[in-house]
């Protein structure tokens, strides 16, 4: 257990106060001649408040220094905050293991997948968006494909535009429960450090569909970024378009990626996955791309902070779109910061200048500045995954074209924007002038000037359907 990696630490902000008791009691109290630990003779409810702040790896250590500490270290409720410190919803009962202790320990050092819970892949063009979480019911950690299913559109005409036909969206989204794209059960703890120098490249999933051929196999991503600097931008996962502090390398041309000697080279950001099917002596991959059929797909996460919604950033989420004849797409929604070098709305006041005004608040008290971009996580053979569909430079007055003032659009702000096209291949790509139409913020339309077509997107409840 000694060798259990890092976890982010648990209210660290108070931590510094009882690293300094600590350090107290160790070295400064008057009576130790040489450096010994008191740190036992603390009461109870003291001790175990220190233990609470430390990850499992230096927990575990702390355990094996002594039968007293050894008995602290081992209580449920330390072991129960460090399962839910990596869950979106808490729980209170270890499910089918006989304590929390042991359920941490079934699924190290996976704990990084429920953590995050969103991923996407780099599938050539369409790319793939999961959502991971664990099910205490049963004991494992999952991941589902969010899919998008439209419903019977509705057609409307635009009063001030009547040749622009209009149909409604209103997609359903769920998670494709009868196909889990990744499943990890119970790891005998005994026998994972085996497991772990046999093979650390790759685990073999139990998936329903091994009945039918098909098999899958988890790999873990290194950790380490300095490689980053000596690869091209199409070796890296996530795409450069999107802010992160850890990328990657993606398995390109079937070039030797590198992979994890050790738990603590292992990345929480990223990981890889492969699919295929054997029939008898003959094995072939089923889900990688033509030129690419040893090819490993990996998965990127996202900050928490890209796509939760601010007073700031009202628009910031994952979103869906509806993309005609392409079917359901899934994006990101980008909230750019205001350029550092405009004014503020202090100095604006200051010289009377309406002109430098970069923010508005409308009757509602949304809050409209800075640029807004739309970043495909899952895409179509036109536009691929890890692309820009639309860019607006600026939803603040800078950008604003009018208020609508006509159905189906009354009160709805709309803005300057270019919409991303290409050709089958995504090439001859360029962008077109469009509008954006910004009913609300779980609601907007892609009004594409040039082609005289509204498309539509909706926020994707996430939280709603982690509890599916």
């Amino acid at each position: 257990m000694a060798d259990v990696a890092s976890i982010p630490e648990h209210r660290s902000d108070r931590l510094p106060n009882y690293q300094r008791l600590i350090d107290n009691i160790l070295y400064d109290h008057p009576s130790i001649q040489q450096p010994s630990s008191l740190l036992d003779k603390l009461p109870a409810e003291l001790l175990h408040q220190i233990l609470s702040h430390l990850p499992a790896a230096d927990l575990a250590c702390v355990s094996s220094t002594c039968r007293v500490l050894a008995e602290h270290g081992s209580n449920d409720l330390l072991w129960a905050e460090l399962v839910n410190s990596h869950l979106s919803h808490r729980i209170h009962d270890p499910g089918p293991f006989p304590s929390f202790r042991r359920l941490f320990l079934a699924h190290y050092p996976y704990w990084f997948l429920p953590r995050n819970k969103i991923w996407f892949a780099d599938n050539e063009h369409t790319g793939t968006l999961i959502l991971a979480r664990y099910d205490n019911r049963r004991g494992v950690i999952e991941a589902y494909r969010l899919v998008a299913e439209r419903r019977e559109p509705l057609f409307h005409i635009w009063e001030s535009n009547p040749d622009v036909m209009i149909q409604s969206f209103t997609p359903k989204v769920s998670l494709w429960l009868d196909d889990p794209i990744l499943l990890l059960r119970d790891a005998d703890p005994t026998s994972s450090a085996a497991e772990w120098q046999s093979d650390p490249a790759k685990r073999r999933m139990p998936i329903a569909l091994e009945s039918q051929r098909t098999f899958s196999s988890f790999s873990f991503c290194d950790n380490q970024s300095s490689s980053q600097h000596t690869l091209g931008a199409d070796q890296l996962w996530p795409p450069t378009i999107i802010p992160s502090d850890h990328r990657a390398q993606r398995d390109v041309n079937n070039q030797k990626v590198q992979n994890p000697q050790r738990f603590s080279d292992i990345s929480d950001k990223a990981f890889r996955m492969k699919r295929w099917a054997n029939f008898s002596r003959m094995q072939m991959n089923i889900v990688l791309s033509p030129g690419h059929q040893e090819r490993l797909l990996t998965y990127g996460t996202l900050d928490p902070k890209l796509y939760t919604p601010t007073k700031q950033k009202p628009y910031q989420g994952i979103w869906v779109g509806d993309y005609s004849a392409h079917g359901c797409e899934f994006l990101l929604f980008l909230q750019r910061d205001p350029p550092a070098s405009t004014l503020s709305r202090e100095t604006i006041a200051a010289d009377g200048d309406e002109e430098h005004e970069t923010s508005e608040t409308d009757a509602s008290g949304i809050v409209h500045q800075g640029g807004l971009e739309a970043i495909k996580l899952t895409g179509d053979p036109n536009v691929p995954r890890g692309e820009i569909t639309f860019v607006a430079e600026d939803i603040g007055p800078r950008g604003l074209v009018r208020i609508a003032e006509d159905e189906p659009y009354k009160g709805a702000r709309i803005v300057r924007c270019l919409g991303h096209v290409a050709g089958i291949g995504f090439r001859d790509d360029t962008f077109i002038t469009s509008q954006i139409i910004l009913i609300s913020t779980d609601y907007m339309a892609h009004y594409w000037e040039e082609m005289g077509h509204i498309s539509y997107f909706r926020r994707v409840d996430i939280d709603a359907l982690m509890r599916t």
